[in-house]
Parts: structure tokens; sequence; C-alpha cells
């Protein structure tokens, strides 16, 4: 049994990353390991997942917006956030154990908790750094150099994709690894197939970056060719009310259903016939895989390595941030219900790496090596 402890930026939010947290800290829990899930700040609102494993949260209250009067608001919370953890780190330092940091933000409060931390106690700690967005996402704004500064000193940094591992290497970061996100299920069965035109579904955050307002005008260029087909919008996020006006008044509108958040994604991919993953920027997007465990076809846009690896041979790549060449990838997939049944079945085939019994074995092997 090794004592392994999870830090992300929250734990509660149904994000990309929480989910990842949440799924490795309940495999490992499963496989008898002593597992702590650490959140630097609550998320409100708060979707705690289920699991056996023990969870903390450093910080009293919300991390808030900055501006001038949260200037010392922040300060505090941060303090605390280091107190908290050094407390945490400390109290369970009579073994050695492994520190995964899931975000950026969470691994620079770890670093200055290590920083106070007594020498006995840190020596007991190895930390294994994450990064779940792509080398060009970080490379294109301010995350790369607070990557390449947080992580130097990590026993292991893991990227998501063989091509981010070369580039962060190249960036000058040592120990790089691919370690790629786990399925959170696997259907007994797939996706029922048939030749009906029917719904072709996004599922994920309404915010810029997912590129939702890309799909809607590329939705708005192919609907009338395709009468029978519904467009599903499932999710929540910043950019929902101007995505509802901007659908509103282009062709197809009638035939865009939008639906809450869920907790069950494989229900809405399993009652799909095509999946939509317009985003500008991705890491190694589970929807994608999810998607491919389901049987279900993918139509994603070319913006990561990640995307690129999981799409592989059986997915279709339109071009980034391009509305026409995404509805011209749409068109062509939804036209083609034989090549829709033979993605599906192929992309499930494909999916089988991305089991959580087949990552959870890759991670015990890492952590294995990192404590020798």
């Amino acid at each position: 049994m090794t004592q392994i402890m999870i830090c992300a930026n929250n734990i509660d939010e149904l994000g990309g990353a929480q989910r990842v947290v949440h799924l490795l800290a309940d495999g490992f829990h499963r496989r008898g390991h002593e597992v702590t899930a650490v959140g630097v700040t609550p998320y409100e609102p708060a979707h705690p997942m289920p699991g056996g494993f023990d969870r903390r949260v450093l910080m009293p209250e919300v991390w808030p917006k900055k501006s001038a009067q949260t200037e010392r608001v922040r300060a505090n919370l941060r303090a605390t956030a280091v107190s908290q953890l050094v407390e945490l780190l400390r109290t369970n330092a009579h073994e050695p154990g492994v520190i995964i940091t899931a975000q950026v933000w969470s691994m620079e409060i770890l670093a200055d908790a290590l920083a106070v931390l007594n020498p006995a106690a840190r020596a007991c700690w190895k930390v294994i750094g994450q990064y779940h967005g792509s080398f060009a996402a970080a490379a294109s704004g301010r995350d790369l150099a607070r990557v390449l500064r947080s992580y130097q000193d990590v026993s292991i940094f893991t990227a998501l994709s063989d091509e981010d591992a070369a580039a962060f290497t190249a960036a000058g970061l040592r120990n790089v690894r691919s370690m790629p996100n786990p399925l959170a299920f696997w259907p007994a069965q797939p996706a029922e197939f048939s030749a009906r035109e029917s719904t072709l579904t996004y599922l994920g955050r309404l915010a810029e970056e997912k590129g939702v307002d890309l799909l809607i005008d590329a939705w708005s260029l192919l609907a009338d060719r395709h009468p029978n087909w519904r467009l599903r919008i499932v999710g929540d996020g910043p950019q929902a009310p101007q995505l509802r006006d901007q659908a509103s008044v282009l062709a197809g509108a009638e035939r865009i259903d939008w639906v809450q958040p869920t907790a069950d994604p494989a229900s809405v991919l399993l009652d799909s016939d095509l999946v939509a993953v317009p985003s500008r920027t991705e890491g190694l997007p589970l929807v994608i895989a999810e998607a491919g465990a389901c049987g279900v076809p993918v139509v994603a846009t070319d913006c990561s390595s990640g995307v690129r690896q999981l799409v592989g041979t059986w997915g279709r790549l339109a071009p980034r941030e391009d509305s026409r060449g995404l509805a011209s990838a749409l068109d062509a997939a939804m036209s083609d219900p034989g090549w829709r049944h033979e993605a599906g079945a192929r992309a499930r085939r494909e999916m089988e790496r991305y089991r959580l019994d087949v990552v959870l074995d890759s991670w015990e092997a890492l952590i294995t090596r990192v404590l020798q």
C-alpha cells in the first residue's frame, strides 16, 4: 500500500481535470492505497463525487476574482492554503508517499509548502506533476513559463501525449513521460447503430475555448441538408446566454436542443449518432475517448496532439477555428452511415487502452519507479 495525495485547483467541479482526479483517487483507493484528494479552493456550486478516499480543501472560502479590493483577501487565502498543506504533509510524513499535482496552481501552492516543510518531512514525499492541456496551449499563454518554473524539480512530469511530452522536454523539463487520462466508464455494449439520421451531440462546457459558437455556425450551414438530424448541446458555462442568442437567428435553430450538464455522460453518448468536439484548445479530451468507448464516431477540430492521438484512424479532423471546414467534415460524416458504423466499431477497439484499469497499471508502475 502506498500513500498517494492528489492535488488540484478544486475537487468539486464537473471539469475534466477534476473528473480525472476523482477517477484516479477512487481507483487507487479500490486497489488498497491510502489516498487523499486535496483541493486548493472550494468550488460553487459543488459537485462532490462518490468515493471512499479522504478529501481536504485548503482554503476556507472560494478564491475571489482579482481586483484591488480582493488583493489582501487573496494573499490571506493563499497563506492559509500553504499553511494547511504544510500541516497535512507533516502529519502524513510517517512513511514515503507520492503527491500528484493535477494542475499548475496546485503545484505552485505545493512548491510553497514544500519550501517551508522541515527537511525530514520533505524527504518523505516524491512529486509527480501533470499538465492537462496541450503544449501548444501552454506555449500560447502564460502557462508554459509557470510549468517550466514550478515543475523543474519534480521527480516526474507527465504530459497527455507522446508529442506533448517531446515538446515539454525540448522546452527544458527533465524526466517527462506521457500518461493518458483514463475513461470513467466502459459500456458493456456499444451504442446501437442504425442508418437513421438522428442526433449530433456536443457534450462539455459552454466556454470560448470549447468553440461551441463555431459548431452553431457550422450547424446553420448544414442543417437544411440534413432535415432529420437534431443538434443536442449538453452543458453550461459562461457563454450560454450569448450562444443561445447566436443560435436563435440562424438556420436550424428549431432543431437545437439545449440540455443541462449531466453526471451521466454515458447515457448521453449512447443515445448519440455522432459527437462534435469543436474546441479551439484541448489537452486529451475525455469526451472523445468516452464517445469512442460507446462506439460513437467523432468529428473534432485539429487543435492539439491529444485530439490527433485520440481520433487516430477512426474519427474525422476539421480545421481549427473554421466553421465552414467544421461544417464540411460534419456534413461528410452525417451523409455516410456506412462510415459512422465502421468508425464506431473501430473506435471502441482503439479506446481499450484508455480503460481505467489499464491506465492505473501504468500509474502504479510509475509510482513504484519514483519511490525506488
